[in-house]
């Protein structure tokens, strides 16, 4: 048989994100050593002659939770994203949900607490919940944290439309109103600092449309857009019980 010698890259490029795990595998077609998943790192395989054949010998990474393996390929995605396209910071909308507080514990352990600007943009229907689980996961976490209102803003916009929507009740119109307000506000925010602004949907609503063009789809970068729902909570629970970048546990 042959020896395979297989090098596979690491990192993030764009959308994609390479997981390493070079590998050696012996005459006999077995593999004799693995590297780690998500992870830089040198991958030595030794070669020696046992009479007319070689014998191969590596390390053998060991094999993990598929939670683990994914958690490291969203943060190594965000992180190369972020660095190799120049921005030094991030900044993402805070609404109290699981799936802005998944992207933030993600951000942190890609970049840092000081690298993640978060804004809560409380409306007129905003559940006081909402308001303290943004504060606490803030709190938590240890990110620059800002709340701005956008009742005024909610409001000059009805107000300007009424004329125009005489007559006619309040619906997703109004909904979709206040989450191009916040919007505009976050990309206000990146423009003048330089942040990268995060798009918080996951794959499920994307895949139903249950999200608001130039609303919460605005940003740069959705680092949990191919997560199903499902997977988010599973995550959530997974990141609450392991602090693999030592940036807190419990962060959700």
């Amino acid at each position: 048989g042959r020896l395979v010698g297989y090098a596979q890259m690491g990192g993030g490029k764009d959308e994609g994100v390479v997981e390493g795990q070079s590998l050696a595998v012996g005459g006999d077609a077995q593999r004799v050593g693995r590297a780690p998943s998500f992870e830089e790192k040198l991958f030595y395989v030794q070669a020696d002659r046992a009479g007319a054949a070689i014998e191969l010998r590596a390390e053998t990474a060991p094999a993990r939770d598929n939670n683990a393996d994914l958690w490291d390929a969203l943060v190594l995605g965000l992180r190369d994203y972020v660095r190799k396209n120049g921005f030094k910071s991030v900044a993402l909308g805070l609404s109290g949900g699981i799936d802005s507080a998944l992207v933030l514990a993600i951000a942190v352990d890609a970049l840092g607490q000081d690298a993640v600007h978060c804004v809560m943009m409380p409306s007129p229907y905003t559940a006081g919940i909402s308001l303290e689980d943004a504060r606490e996961m803030a709190r938590r976490v240890g990110v620059h944290y800002a709340e701005i209102s956008i009742r005024p803003e909610f409001e000059s916009f009805k107000a300007s439309l009424q004329p125009l929507f005489a007559g006619k009740p309040e619906d997703t119109t109004e909904e979709n109103i206040q989450a191009r307000i916040r919007g505009i506000m976050l990309m206000a925010l990146s423009n003048k600092h330089g942040h990268l602004v995060l798009a918080c949907g996951n794959k499920s609503e994307y895949a139903v449309g249950y999200s608001t063009l130039y609303g919460d789809m605005c940003g740069g970068f959705a680092p949990i857009k191919d997560v199903l729902k499902t997977k988010v909570f599973a995550l959530a629970r997974w990141r609450n019980a392991h602090d693999p970048y030592g940036t807190g546990a419990d962060p959700i």
